[in-house]
């Protein structure tokens, strides 16, 4: 099941209207000239349409009066003229509210992955499912409440209002009052079953979420699934969460029934009698027939965009529920105005006293301290679950310790904004993940500065491919880098961070898939390029890069058990003599 954001700072049903307008009159989103636009042609598309019944009342009344057909016709061409332009004006708007929902789904998107890919990154907190979820969907839900809620209120209150005036001053005043009243109920009996509705919206889309998350993570990991023929039971994951969506949607449509019974129970019983009311006046000869078209041609023209009104309010909700789960990732904090310069050269990397737990029960770190002197050749070893990774991951600023601090070069890592930790240590994991893009694409990614002609010289030199024959540059490596063995695509990687500038490199197993000989010489290869300039920290299992080290840290239970060099903690520990027995 999805993990929802149940944080207080989560914004609310009213927070999400008032960024959504805050956000379309501000400066930074550049859409104020949309929204003016918009609103104008909208705004005049309603006094067309207000205007328009009047011309038909004329025409009723130079009838019932035996009056010029001339006139007749020409208030005929005006009362269609007039409803034809709100129409087409209704239209000329949408190219304008379409600009609109681009820039604020470009504008919340982007900000929600801004915050979300940190958290993706740490491998815990990271939902690309729901992510991907919320995203799809956010175009349409924006097109709901902004376009079809925000944009026509306005509008819709200036229609209301001025056709109730219009009435109120051509025909009996409780005539109107009983029209208002009528549109209030009906507006109220939408707002409470707009408000029963939300809460199941909220259950809705939260079922929506989780059927993405499940249907994402069978599909990412297909060639898991499929070899371990389990696609039968997958299959069965994703089918019932899709009834578990099923099944909350149904409660969600069934709640419309109920909201459309209540709102048109009211509106049938008030026109009911408003026009009967009407049909006797003109019996009595209280009101010409030419005020009963009037009357009954607002009555319809204002229930009509209300009721749609009322229904696009209680569909609304699902859509409002994926904006607010889409703006809770935009907190995104605000940087700092100056920039912590890293040190010039290979760091010295200092660890005093850390710890770090992941929760109980759960392995950590406990007490750890140490020194890796600048340009040094670092190697963690230690069993499985012995908190090596753990280890790395903190040295390199993606996991804060609970307690103690880690300081690069005197630069304690916990004041460096996340985004600039790169800028002072670099994180290699073990499995590496490349973009669906070409070979060279992923070879030079940034902040990689080699040439296409260096990589081929050194991926040569590697063996990149074991027959000796030429890389195509251009090839698409698949998704993941499905298209290149587990080897290939640590050489890549490990190639394109020759090419990287930076005080400190921590590579967690990144040379596992590689054979002993082609790790041995990718080692030397990087010792000999960063030279004295960039701190290495390996984590590896192979003792011959222990004894390359100018030093080891030997880790068990989540303890520094050890640390020096090979050949003297093959000396003087017993415990370290196992690890290699």
């Amino acid at each position: 099941m999805v993990n929802t954001r149940n944080s207080s700072t989560d914004p609310t049903t009213w927070t999400v209207f008032q960024t959504l307008l805050s956000d379309m009159v501000g400066r930074y989103v550049g859409v104020r000239r949309l929204v003016a636009i918009g609103a104008g042609l909208e705004i005049v598309g309603v006094g067309l349409g207000v205007a328009g019944p009047f011309f038909l009342k004329l025409v009723v009344d130079r009838l019932d009066k035996g009056g010029a057909g001339a006139t007749a016709v020409l208030c005929v061409g005006l009362f269609v003229a007039f409803w034809a332009l709100s129409n087409v004006i209704a239209t000329w708007r949408l190219p304008y509210s379409t600009q609109l929902i681009d820039r604020l789904t470009e504008r919340y998107t982007t900000r929600a992955v801004l915050t979300s890919l940190p958290e993706a990154a740490d491998g815990r907190e990271g939902d690309s499912g729901r992510m991907m979820g919320l995203i799809e969907r956010l175009p349409y839900s924006l097109t709901i409440v902004v376009d079809g809620l925000i944009w026509h209120a306005a509008p819709l209150v200036i229609q209301l209002i001025a056709s109730l005036w219009l009435l109120a001053g051509l025909i009996p005043f409780y005539f109107a009052m009983i029209l208002a009243v009528v549109l209030v109920a009906y507006s109220g009996a939408t707002w409470l079953g707009a408000i029963h509705h939300q809460k199941l919206a909220a259950h809705a889309n939260t079922a929506a979420a989780s059927a993405s998350e499940v249907t994402s993570d069978v599909i990412r990991n297909a060639r898991r699934v499929v070899l371990n023929g389990t696609l039968g039971a997958e299959i069965g994951q994703i089918r019932e969460g899709l009834q578990f969506k099923a099944a909350a949607n149904r409660r969600m449509m069934w709640s419309l029934v109920g909201t459309s019974i209540l709102q048109y129970g009211i509106v049938g019983i008030g026109l009911t009698g408003l026009l009967t009311m009407a049909v006797s006046d003109v019996l009595a000869d209280k009101m010409t027939v030419g005020n009963f078209v009037l009357l009954q041609a607002y009555v319809f023209r204002l229930v009509a965009p209300l009721s749609g009104f009322g229904f696009l309010l209680s569909q609304a909700s699902v859509s409002i529920a994926n904006i607010r789960d889409i703006l809770a990732f935009n907190s995104v904090a605000e940087t700092d105005a100056f920039q912590i310069e890293p040190p010039a050269g290979a760091a010295q990397i200092v660890l005093e006293h850390v710890n770090f737990s992941y929760g109980p029960g759960l392995p950590g770190l406990h007490d750890i301290s140490a020194v890796l002197e600048p340009g040094s050749f670092n190697v963690i070893v230690g069993p499985n679950g012995s908190g090596k990774s753990t280890l790395a991951q903190i040295i390199a600023g993606g996991l804060r310790p609970s307690s103690g601090e880690v300081t690069i070069s005197g630069q304690n890592l916990a004041t460096v904004a996340r985004q600039d930790h790169h800028r002072f240590v670099l994180y290699v994991p073990q499995f590496i993940g490349l973009f669906n893009r070409s070979l060279s694409a992923n070879a030079l990614y940034p902040p990689s500065r080699q040439t296409e002609a260096q990589l081929a010289m050194l991926l040569s030199e590697w063996r990149f491919h074991d027959t000796g024959r030429a890389i195509d540059f251009g090839a698409i490596v698949g998704e993941q880098g499905e298209r290149l063995s587990g080897g290939q695509i640590q050489k890549l990687e490990l190639a394109r961070i020759i090419g990287v500038k930076v005080p400190a490199i921590i590579l967690d197993e990144s040379t596992s898939a590689l054979d002993p000989v082609s790790e041995e010489a990718v080692i030397r290869t990087l010792r000999s390029r960063f030279g004295l300039d960039t701190t290495l920290v390996l984590i590896s299992h192979r003792q011959r890069l222990a004894e390359m080290a100018d030093q080891v840290l030997f880790m068990k239970n989540g303890r520094l058990v050890r640390n020096g060099l090979h050949e003297y903690l093959l000396r003087d520990s017993a415990v370290y003599r196992q690890l290699w027995a």
